[in-house]
């Protein structure tokens, strides 16, 4: 049996959890076969699969074109069975996405674009972190948003379902309102609740791991 996922034009990690899902019903010997559109997301399907102890091919087919087959081990199956079929930490490793101090971690975001110099990639590159960690068996302690981040959690913010997951996981979604007044978003605010410069100092002095994407 083959299962064929297209997942040209998506961005890491969505063609790894795609890929996760579709592995996990299957018998030895099947395969999943996942097209994607760049060479470095075929890259983390091998990650994957070498973490995974799934077999790897790779065909490239064209500059947009790679198909890459996944085939499922003993070893694979005998993971599954141990109870090591959730996507964690090892399946994050390829997209960049950090592992959790044993004490918890807090996010710290204060832009709407994550790197430099291309702003709309930067956006990109966002989204699909804050889908990432909203995937993650340990959500965040708390996630805080200021300055130019305060616009993900407001009305037309494309991370807001996303936010809303990692909300009902147990992570406190955090705004500062000084952020919004000045960008007049104090009434755009969808999700999660206002802070202040007191309780952002008093987070990131705390014990918990900051992470800081952008």
């Amino acid at each position: 049996m083959m299962i064929s996922l297209d997942e040209r034009g998506k961005q890491c990690p969505i063609p790894i959890v795609d890929t996760k899902k579709a592995l996990e019903p299957l018998g030895v010997g099947e395969v999943v076969e996942t097209v994607v559109d760049n060479e470095i997301s075929a890259q983390n399907l091998k990650k994957f699969a070498d973490q995974r102890q799934y077999a790897y091919e790779m065909e490239k087919v064209s500059d947009t074109e790679y198909r890459v087959r996944l085939t499922v081990t003993e070893a694979a199956k005998e993971l599954q069975g141990k109870g090591d079929a959730t996507f964690n930490e090892q399946d994050y490793q390829a997209c960049g996405i950090p592992a959790a101090a044993p004490q918890g971690y807090i996010v710290v975001i204060s832009s709407d674009s994550m790197g430099e110099p291309e702003k709309e990639l930067g956006k990109i590159l966002l989204k699909g972190f804050l889908f990432a960690l909203s995937k993650k068996e340990d959500v965040p302690k708390k996630i805080i948003f200021y300055n130019g981040g305060a616009r993900l959690t407001c009305e037309g913010s494309e991370s807001l379902d996303d936010l809303r997951e990692l909300e009902k996981s147990g992570a406190e979604i955090a705004t500062c309102g000084t952020c919004l007044k000045f960008q007049n978003l104090e009434d755009k605010l969808k999700v999660g609740g206002v802070t202040n410069m007191y309780e952002i100092t008093e987070a990131l002095t705390g014990p918990y791991r900051v992470v800081k994407p952008c």
